[in-house]
């Protein structure tokens, strides 16, 4: 069971909220030039009220065209004591002032509908208050710079009820978290999901203590039925993955068929490149196609590289002329897997094959990716080394292989795309070198950028690179909704694929399709 997604709450940011330039109006703080009460500006603004040496003093209203006005105290020409703001950009704010600036009690209404109400000092939200945002969630409690800090409790947008220590909007220590469906947990969070040490019972009555990572049960832990099982077992009770008890006879017989599914990995692999075809000499350009889902724990990899090969061998050329290397759990035994010497030596085998300096290789990578660019190489049972875009680079730069179109799937996946580009290749990736990608569940057909390049815009794109640019407007938007249905839209959150185009790649492949036809 995953932790709530943790509120949209997002305090406005003030950063010269004060400076009314912007808005048509002069700066709080500045003396305006002497003038008689209900007199018009130079900047069409109309004061009505006393004035002292020049300057508004005691309680007066300052008008705007543009809609903006205050109203309430001055001191020396600036806001001074209680007094109500309203600026053309829809912010409200009534309550105390001190120099020009929030300070004392008050109530803040951002242009979004956020409400502050609490303490003010110096133009910021500091002290004890209430947030209550436009989409439903709440906080209340202390704050510190318009954020969470101290002992509240945050709602989010989902009903769920965050209780505890907040430093800067994020939630530290001991959390006590209640959930619309009757959850109730105490620990710790990391990312707003359960992490670390914690208690968890649900509305039934069960009852989980141990370990959590990433929302679910993980490490050793003690699951108790409040109604025995149906073969009559009250608890379960060890070490937990990713939600689920281990096995040790299941990972036992694992990782039996494991070691007796090796012992065929080289005649699989020699099978399948043995299968290869050689170039077509009737065609001036050929087409070889390799693909690599890199992590079997999650069979939408393997879904993938299934549909591509179908779909290249039967649009572009391929039959005959592709190999897929799968981690699977359900192809081990029948279909080479992906590891560093497979493609390693598919690469080799491949260029063995083809014209390296006219015929054109699309590489397919999918899986994992981490931030030190490195593509997950998993197979269920086997501890597998990951794949470094700089050994992969490497691995190509070998083979001789002139011309290339490669396309990396994979969180953090951008990060490829310097050791690999040169003139003659081009370059796509799921996500930009710093962001993730998405769509990675073991029910999926497809990750979002594989679903959007391949099944949607590859069919109706006069190529690789014309099927790129609407893929990244399809995966944008598909992230902005989902985001949007979170309650958090941010450019953060966006993966951004990135297409690199090497300088002559562009007018090959051209050429290579135009033989399609």
């Amino acid at each position: 069971m995953t932790a709530p997604r943790r509120s949209s709450l997002r305090p406005y940011t003030l950063a010269g909220l004060l400076l009314f330039a912007a808005l048509g109006m002069p700066p709080l703080c500045a003396a305006p030039p002497a003038r008689p009460p209900a007199a018009e500006t130079a900047d069409g603004g109309r004061y009505f009220g006393p004035l002292a040496d020049g300057k508004m003093q005691g309680q007066g209203r300052l008008e705007y065209a543009s809609g903006a006005y205050y109203e309430g105290g001055f001191e020396r020409g600036v806001f001074s004591g209680q007094g109500h703001l309203r600026q053309s950009s829809g912010v409200d704010y009534v309550g105390a002032f001190r120099q020009g600036a929030f300070d004392g009690e008050g109530r803040y209404t951002s242009p979004k509908g956020e409400v502050y109400t609490g303490s003010f000092s110096k133009g910021s939200f500091e002290g004890s208050g209430s947030f209550e945002g436009a989409d439903g969630g709440s906080f209340v409690g202390a704050f510190k710079n318009w954020k969470p800090h101290g002992a509240g409790k945050l709602s989010d947008t989902d009903g769920t009820v965050f209780e505890g220590q907040f430093v800067q909007g994020q939630p530290l220590g001991k959390v006590i978290v209640t959930t619309k469906d009757g959850i109730h947990y105490e620990g710790p969070l990391k990312d707003w999901k359960f992490d670390g040490e914690g208690l968890l019972r649900t509305v039934d009555g069960d009852e989980y203590r141990g370990g959590f990572k990433n929302g679910v049960f993980d490490g050793k832990g003690v699951l108790r039925y409040a109604t025995a099982q149906a073969d009559g077992r009250r608890e379960d009770s060890g070490n937990w993955t990713e939600g689920q008890l281990d096995d040790p006879a299941g990972d036992k017989l694992t990782r039996d068929n494991v070691e007796l599914a090796l012992y065929s990995q080289r005649s699989l692999l020699d099978q399948a490149l043995g299968k290869l075809a050689a170039r077509d000499p009737a065609k001036k350009i050929n087409l070889y196609l390799l693909g690599v889902a890199g992590d079997g724990s999650q069979e939408v990899f393997h879904r993938e590289t299934n549909y591509v090969q179908r779909q290249f061998d039967r649009d572009y050329g391929t039959a005959g002329r592709s190999l897929m290397l799968v981690n699977s759990r359900n192809t081990v035994a029948k279909q080479p897997m992906a590891t560093i010497t497979s493609i390693r030596t598919s690469l080799e085998t491949i260029a063995g094959k083809m014209d390296k300096n006219n015929d054109i290789l699309f590489l397919f990578l999918t899986s994992h990716g981490s931030p030190e660019h490195e593509l997950s190489l998993a197979q269920n049972g086997m501890d597998l080394r990951s794949l470094p875009a700089q050994e992969l680079a490497g691995m190509l730069k070998k083979t001789g292989i002139r011309w290339k179109v490669v396309l990396v799937s994979a969180c953090y996946a951008g990060g490829f795309i310097d050791t690999l580009k040169d003139d003659h290749t081009l370059v796509i990736t799921a996500a930009r070198r710093d962001r993730t990608s998405f769509g990675c569940d073991d029910q999926n057909e497809f990750t979002y950028f594989s679903e959007a390049y391949f099944k949607d815009a590859l069919p109706h794109s006069a190529s690789f690179g014309e099927a790129f640019d609407k893929a990244r407007v399809l995966v944008n938007a598909r992230e902005e909704t989902e985001f949007q249905e979170d309650g958090v839209v941010a450019p953060e959150d966006h993966s951004e694929p990135q297409i690199y185009r090497g300088k002559a790649i562009e007018a090959h492949l051209k050429e290579w399709r135009a033989q399609l036809h």
